[in-house]
């Protein structure tokens, strides 16, 4: 039990992995542009360099500025760890909410950092954030009780058959739900470089950056395992869950190429309507 929680497929392995997809994402998208790219090991090198640099903690910045980063990294990590992927790692009644408030937790700890931060920027990026996460949570968490709700579940786990296929509108709008936890384009307006100068991560610097950075590269892949998890089949062994994880992948960066940033009010429609649309196969289901 302990292996399985510190190493496979517990924190070391959800750490590791969610580099290794950060890099191929990013060389990925720049094939995509027609650019060479990074590297795929460059995202070790970008968080190595970000622990040697100095943390510089602004005069302004309140209680929370150092401590929810680190928070927010724990959190997608506890979450990670609860997702099934070949056998149940931690298993309990009603796991799934736990997965659900952790990942939902994970995001607000960065958007209360941002706030503490008492930068303007910062604090316009940590509103949009959290009046993103209205938007997308409703649609996120549907998705996630259909299955659960269909089998009479009291516990998340693995489906052999491929879900997708049976609730293709809830996996539709999981899918969805994810590029928004992730602030992926087109909803990347928490951190619209543009507009804000990064967001609400603008005043954070050396291993307190690296540490955001970092949630954000192991919660992507999180909800991939999700993703994988709840819609696509499972993964009965490494191989097919490295070939179902990059699809996605693939799928997260296609949209991370493609499409512009939506204003909040256009993104606060689409997401109830694709809650809406997610009800349907939620009302299928009871």
């Amino acid at each position: 039990m302990l292996f399985e929680i510190l190493v496979y497929p517990g924190i070391l392995f959800l750490l590791i992995a969610s580099i290794i997809y950060s890099g191929i994402m990013r060389k990925l998208a720049a094939r995509m542009q027609n650019r060479i790219g990074p590297p795929i090991y460059q995202v070790v090198y970008d968080l190595i360099k970000l622990t040697g640099k100095e943390n510089i903690r602004p005069k302004q910045a309140k209680t929370g500025f150092t401590l929810f980063p680190a928070i927010a990294l724990a959190s997608v990590l506890i979450a990670g760890i609860l997702i099934p992927i070949h056998t149940k790692t931690i298993s309990f009644t009603g796991d799934y909410i736990a997965i659900i408030y952790f990942l939902l937790f994970s995001s607000t700890a960065l958007f209360i950092a941002g706030y503490a931060s008492s930068n303007n920027l910062a604090i316009v990026g940590s509103i949009r954030g959290i009046v993103m996460v209205f938007a997308y949570e409703l649609p996120f968490i549907i998705s996630i009780l259909v299955p659960i709700l269909a089998f009479n579940l009291y516990s998340i786990q693995s489906f052999d058959t491929w879900l997708i296929t049976r609730y293709p509108l809830a996996a539709l709008s999981l899918f969805i739900s994810i590029l928004a936890k992730v602030e992926i384009p087109p909803f990347h307006i928490p951190n619209a470089h543009q507009e804000l100068v990064g967001g609400y991560s603008v005043e954070f610097t050396g291993k307190r950056l690296a540490l955001i950075e970092l949630t954000t590269i192991v919660k992507t892949f999180v909800l991939i395992l999700l993703m994988i998890t709840l819609y696509l089949g499972g993964a009965q062994n490494i191989f097919i869950l490295l070939i179902k994880s990059l699809a996605v992948l693939f799928a997260l960066t296609v949209s991370r190429v493609l499409f512009a940033r939506l204003r909040i009010e256009q993104a606060l429609r689409f997401y109830w309507i694709f809650a809406l649309i997610a009800a349907i196969d939620l009302i299928r289901v009871l």
